[in-house]
């Protein structure tokens, strides 16, 4: 067997409307984890409707276990495909209770290798099993969804938005949980999401659509700190893009920041004008450095806070510092930037 799962060249559409064109990615092994990112709107439940069988494509190839799914010429009934998709929105059964739901999926009873009750204990649906999917609340009703999809035992996960309606309290753990399920039992999954955060823990390799486009589909470490175009930093916002011009193969300078140096992501001629993609662990705080700049806004993250810079030239500067730092500033606070400055993978556009 090639790749377990491929899509080839395909276009997605909805209604005759493009949504997504000429994608193409792959998953080598069984048991990977994929992770789809983008906007909400931009097709990427498009793309699971079509993989799952519900809607169909006239140009490209869906292959799972080197059979193909669909093309222009073939199309295989969901029912045949043996993929499971759990909608975002509840798609429970209404007059059945919460158990017989999860239960109505189970199938392929002789090589079995879920432990539904494991799956109940680990997604905290022990107390509502009795309940109506009336009667329970949206996370509920998502989670008791997302039971009934693992119970099926398919070759292939499908989860759209799994944990949207999750609170935070609980999100994480059921993230943790989640994970270590889909790996123990080496469940394939395609999960559709539009928190980085969640992709970055969850996926072998993230894909960011953008502009009825796949932009970039890597391992979640190279997305976020090589990401290959600009709208795939702005899409991410985790960092900012500020002017700078290529001193030497291992330099460029700033107006504001002065020399910076490191290793070119890609080399550029010297000279050359560039915008720097500047993460907020790039820099790094020094209350006695003379390269100060004014404090115009503070997140604080629990372990971190994030200081937002203006510079001279009016440049928004992110800044990571530990919460535990004891100089803790304030808004128009005077803040140093340790000098020389020092970025290991530089990436510029």
């Amino acid at each position: 067997m090639n790749n377990f799962f491929e899509i080839k060249n395909a276009t997605f559409k909805v209604s005759g409307s493009e949504k997504v064109k000429d994608v193409s990615f792959s998953i080598e092994n069984e048991g990977d984890i994929i992770c789809l990112l983008g906007p909400s709107g931009i097709g990427k439940t498009t793309i699971l409707r079509s993989i799952a069988g519900l809607e169909k494509i006239n140009q490209g190839e869906i292959n799972l276990k080197d059979k193909t799914l669909s093309s222009a010429n073939i199309h295989v009934e969901p029912e045949d495909r043996k993929i499971a998709l759990s909608f975002q929105e509840n798609s429970l059964f209404p007059h059945y209770t919460i158990v017989k739901n999860i239960n109505l999926s189970s199938r392929n009873k002789n090589d079995k290798k879920i432990n539904i009750s494991e799956i109940i204990k680990i997604l905290n649906l022990e107390s509502i099993l009795n309940k109506y999917p009336h009667q329970v609340s949206a996370g509920e009703a998502q989670r008791a969804s997302l039971a009934r999809s693992l119970n099926s035992n398919p070759d292939l996960l499908l989860l759209d938005e799994p944990l949207s309606n999750v609170d935070q309290s609980l999100k994480e753990e059921i993230q943790v949980k989640l994970k270590q399920i889909l790996k123990k039992l080496k469940i394939t999954t395609i999960i559709v999401t539009h928190d980085s955060y969640e992709a970055f823990y969850l996926g072998d390799k993230c894909g960011i659509i953008l502009d009825k486009e796949l932009k970039q589909f890597d391992d979640p470490y190279n997305v976020y700190h090589f990401p290959n175009s600009e709208k795939v930093v702005k899409f991410l916002n985790r960092g900012v893009l500020i002017p700078a011009k290529v001193t030497s193969p291992k330099s460029l300078e700033n107006d504001d920041l002065g020399v910076i140096t490191g290793n070119f992501v890609k080399p550029f001629a010297i000279g050359k004008k560039v915008k720097l993609l500047l993460q907020p662990e790039d820099l790094h705080h020094d209350d006695k450095s003379n390269l100060k700049f004014d404090v115009v806004d503070i997140k604080f993250r629990g372990t971190s806070f994030i200081y937002t810079l203006k510079t001279d030239t009016n440049n928004l500067l992110p800044v990571f510092v530990h919460s535990h730092h004891l100089h803790q500033h304030e808004i128009n606070d005077k803040f140093g930037i340790k000098k020389p400055i020092h970025i290991e993978h530089i990436v510029c556009f």
